[in-house]
């Protein structure tokens, strides 16, 4: 097994954090053992197991509806939760980066995405397509390592030129709070990878890693669209009607700013989704801060980048 001495290590210290008690940490250590072994193996189902026999994680209590005050702070707490979850995302992604090697290990997706690269090789150069393809590549390894996270198998990315990439989920996702989850890690690993490009970009004075991070700004933002199955769609189920308002609300006031016209289009799909009738019974205040971070995230980056992206793409 590749990852045989990783694997010892981290059991090592998940029956260390089991023996004194601290659930979280082993839930975190097992996590990340199955991220490291193939979906359907032995040793994978035996994690699972362990997962199953952990004590379920506390659950916050309601804040009740006369205290306003409260759910202000609250709201503060998971926006405070999301930004630290993002920078242990950024240490796994430097300590742990094996992970994103882990899809092209499968002829399916190293073929899939060769074939994508050579036709953006034919209408753009070979540097953008590699980069393209690259910032798919590192959206679909999000959605991938939500489906471990939560213990759920999924098949590795695979490409379809001129249309992106997807997953397929290989056992059933058991509720519509970690759907919404995985849905929305694709555009976080997403947002990462044209971060990344952008800030090589001003450090080598490199033009086309502009514009392959504004291509990939733009993507990932039509992938919030609330329908049609886009990552989006699966966040949705978890939001009720005055949050999908103030998601509608953020993206015209951004498209306003921006000028992206990729926010009136997304604005479009949440306006239909103000009135259908699949209003969830709970509603998710993490997944709608999630939601609006990302909306200003990739707001940003589209305005930063745009000028690279149009400048290489008309040959300039």
């Amino acid at each position: 097994m590749v990852f045989t001495k990783e694997l010892q290590e981290l059991n090592q210290r998940a029956q260390a954090t089991l023996a004194v008690g601290n659930i979280d940490a082993t839930r975190d250590l097992y996590q990340q053992m199955l991220a490291l072994l193939p979906p359907g193996s032995s040793q994978f189902q035996s994690i699972i197991a362990r997962l199953n026999e952990l004590p379920p994680p506390k659950m916050e209590h309601p804040v009740p509806e006369d205290q306003p005050w409260k759910k202000l702070v609250g709201s503060l707490g998971v926006a405070g939760a999301i930004l630290w979850k993002f920078k242990t995302f950024a240490l796994i992604l430097l300590t742990k980066g094996k992970f994103l090697f882990l899809g092209l290990t499968k002829m399916q997706t190293v073929f899939s995405m060769f074939a994508s690269m050579g036709v953006y090789w034919a209408l753009y150069g070979w540097r953008y397509a590699v980069g393209l393809v690259a910032s798919i590549y590192i959206h679909e390894m999000g959605h991938m390592w939500a489906f471990r996270r939560f213990g759920i198998p999924s098949s590795a990315p695979m490409f379809i030129p001129m249309f992106g990439a997807f997953i397929r989920s290989e056992a059933a996702i058991r509720n519509p709070k970690e759907d919404a989850r995985i849905g929305l890690a694709g555009p976080w690993w997403g947002f990462g990878a044209s971060l990344f490009f952008e800030g090589m970009a001003q450090l080598f004075d490199q033009r086309w890693m502009s514009a392959v991070a504004h291509t990939g700004a733009v993507i990932n933002l039509f992938n919030l669209l609330p329908v049609f199955g886009l990552d989006g769609s699966h966040a949705y189920k978890v939001l009720g009607k005055r949050q999908r308002g103030m998601l509608l609300a953020t993206m015209l006031l951004l498209w306003y700013l921006s000028g992206e016209t990729m926010f009136f289009l997304v604005s479009l799909g949440a306006g239909y989704k103000l009135f259908t009738k699949d209003l969830p019974d709970e509603n998710d205040e993490g997944i709608f801060l999630q939601f609006v971070a990302l909306l200003c995230a990739f707001g940003l980056l589209s305005v930063l980048t745009a000028h690279w992206d149009r400048g290489l793409l008309s040959g300039a």
